[in-house]
This record gives C-alpha cells, sequence and structure tokens, in this order.
C-alpha cells in the first residue's frame, strides 16, 4: 500500500502545468525509468480515479488519443481535505516560526493551511500529536533581555523590497556624540535579512556604489519606503550574509572542575574526544579541543566559582584579568558605600 501512495505522489510530480501535457503512456514510461513497476492500464484508471475526486487540480484533454493530462494553471497546491498529522504537524512547526523567516505574501497563501493543520491536530482521537505540538517547542536564547519589539510594517516592507529585489529609503538610528540622531538613507540595498540570538538584523548596503556591508535590527529602521530601482547585490551573496561572523580557531583547553560539577562526566561534554581524569583532591580535570567561542567564554564565566581555566595561557589570562578587575570594582564600591554610610 505504501508502494501505491510514493507511485501515485511521483505520478502527481510528472504532470506538468496546463498549457503544458503529458500522456498517460509517457507518464508510465518515466515511472518505470524511476524504478516503479506499474503498467498503462494501472496509470489509466489511477489518473481517472484521481480527475474525477477532483481533489489534485488535473485536467484531461480528450479532445483526441491519447489523452493529454496536466494540472490547472490556477491549482495552489495540495489540497487541505488531504492533510495528514505528519504534514499537519509540520505546517503547525512553521506557523510558529515563520514571521521572520517569509514574506507576508507567502504567509497569507499558507494561512489556510496553517488554520488546517490545527484543526487536524486537534481533532485527533487521543490527542498525541497535539501533545507532541505543545510540548516540543524552539525557545529563544536564555539571555536576561528583552528584545524591542518590532514594527511589523517595517518589516513587511523590507522581507517584500528582498522578494521583490528593489531598493529602499529610509530612516536609519544613529547615535552622534550619546544623542539618537535618525539620519535619511536612499538608496539602501538590502542584501538579506538574518537572525542571530532572535533578533532580526538588516543587511544592507548604501548608494549605487558602496560596497561595504552594514548589519543593524529592524527596531534600528523607520519610515521605510520601496522604491522603483532594482537592489544592488554584491557578488558573493551567500557571504555576505555572514559577514561579520568570526571563524572560531580550534584550542587545546584544560579545565579544573569542582567534585560538584560532575554533571561534566554523565550529561554533557565539551568536545567527542573529551578526556577526563578524577584526582586525588576530587576535582576533575577535563581536556578537549574545542572552538574559542564567545559562548565558550561566557559558560565558562557563569561558571567561575567551579571551574578553574589552566590552558591555554591566552584563555587563562583572560580570566585573570577578568577577575583581578571584578574583585577591584567590588572592593571599592563596597569601601565607598561603608564611606557613605559612615
Amino acid at each position: 500500500m505504501q508502494t501505491n501512495i510514493q507511485r501515485q505522489l511521483k505520478m502527481l510530480e510528472l504532470i506538468p502545468r496546463h498549457p503544458r501535457k503529458i500522456t498517460a503512456n509517457r507518464i508510465t514510461e518515466r515511472l518505470s525509468d524511476l524504478g516503479f513497476d506499474v503498467g498503462l492500464r494501472t496509470v489509466q484508471r489511477e489518473l481517472k480515479a484521481m480527475y474525477e475526486m477532483g481533489l489534485f487540480g488535473l485536467e484531461m484533454d480528450d479532445r483526441c488519443k491519447p489523452f493529454g493530462w496536466s494540472v490547472a494553471a490556477c491549482w495552489q497546491g495540495m489540497n487541505l481535505t488531504l492533510m495528514d498529522r505528519h504534514v499537519a504537524l509540520a505546517f503547525f512547526t512553521l506557523k510558529h516560526n515563520a514571521r521572520q523567516l517569509l514574506p507576508p505574501g507567502s504567509l497569507k497563501q499558507l494561512a489556510p493551511y496553517f488554520e488546517r493543520a490545527d484543526q487536524v491536530l486537534g481533532s485527533d482521537s487521543d490527542r498525541s500529536w497535539l501533545y507532541w505540538a505543545c510540548r516540543v517547542a524552539q525557545l529563544p536564547e536564555p539571555l536576561p533581555l528583552m528584545h524591542i519589539e518590532q514594527d511589523p510594517e517595517v518589516l513587511e516592507t523590507v522581507q517584500e523590497a528582498l522578494l521583490q529585489k528593489r531598493q529602499i529609503a529610509c530612516q536609519l538610528k544613529r547615535f552622534i556624540k550619546d544623542k539618537v540622531h535618525w539620519v535619511d538613507y536612499s538608496p539602501i540595498n538590502l542584501q538579506g535579512i538574518k537572525i542571530t540570538d532572535g533578533v532580526a538584523l538588516l543587511v544592507f548596503t548604501i548608494g549605487s556604489f558602496h560596497t561595504k556591508l552594514y548589519a543593524r535590527p529592524i527596531d534600528s529602521v523607520r519610515h521605510v519606503r520601496l522604491l522603483d530601482t532594482p537592489v544592488v547585490t554584491r557578488e558573493n551573496f551567500a557571504e555576505a550574509l555572514h559577514d561579520g561572523v568570526r571563524h572560531p580557531e580550534m584550542i587545546d583547553i584544560e579545565l579544573l572542575f569542582s567534585p560538584s560539577a560532575n554533571f561534566i562526566l554523565r550529561q554533557a561534554k565539551l568536545a567527542a574526544d573529551q578526556r577526563v581524569e578524577r584526582l586525588s583532591d576530587g576535582r576533575y580535570l577535563v581536556q578537549a579541543r574545542v572552538k574559542d567561542t564567545p559562548r565558550l567564554k561566557a559558560f565558562l564565566w557563569e561558571m567561575a566559582d567551579s571551574v578553574e581555566v589552566v590552558g591555554p595561557p591566552k584563555l587563562r589570562a583572560h580570566f585573570s584579568r577578568l577577575s583581578s578587575k571584578l574583585s577591584q570594582q567590588y572592593q571599592t564600591a563596597a569601601t565607598g558605600l561603608v564611606a557613605a554610610a559612615g
């Protein structure tokens, strides 16, 4: 039964949009080339059944033999009544992550699918699929900060500009001598939108010949206008989206963890080649080859009271400076408070 479904799906993929068409004979030949063992009569029977169901936008040209088959030019895609729970779960997940990733026109087009997905999951008899959907989620980075809410109209306009490959004019927030200024810029060439730690950043160049790349949060842009002129794109487009992202070097790290940090043995690893040695005083000596990233430094700083960086020397010196600065800062602040109280 599963093979029949796979064959029928492949059959639908082979049928072109109107006004092009394909015959049942040609479909049978193509299916045979793809490894499906099926005869002409079976293909003809299944085509007629799908056509009479009226579910797939199929059109039959019976003015002459052999009949020609095509998909209606206005056909929008998958029939909502055929959505199963696997597809419904995919659309449910997409709906909750799509606002920044898809242009407004696509979201509008997909709205019926999102609604149907909710219905399919909601009608599940034992609620197991809805249970999954409500309990498996991609959450924002655990930063103790609240990001400024993006203006939906600004986001929609820049998405439309990116989709239509057009330039924009706008005001950009600038900080000049510690004061906020909104400066007019035109034209601006959007190179893309990248999302970092939950924040959508516009990647762009300014003017027709200026190639320097900028990345700014969407909330630092206002009064966006779509221009009629085509966007000027950089040739190295894929690299442009990743400009400013530092490629971390690999380092051989050596750490001393306190006995209370034994999770490093049981629940987590810094790297696949991690080596752990239990010392006589109960501490753990951990060695691994890792990427030197800000996230690694943040992780080690959060555990500063239970881990000591032994190597490499450069990383140890980094935390030594931080510790000294922090100690001096707190001692000075405490002395000032005591003096003020006295």
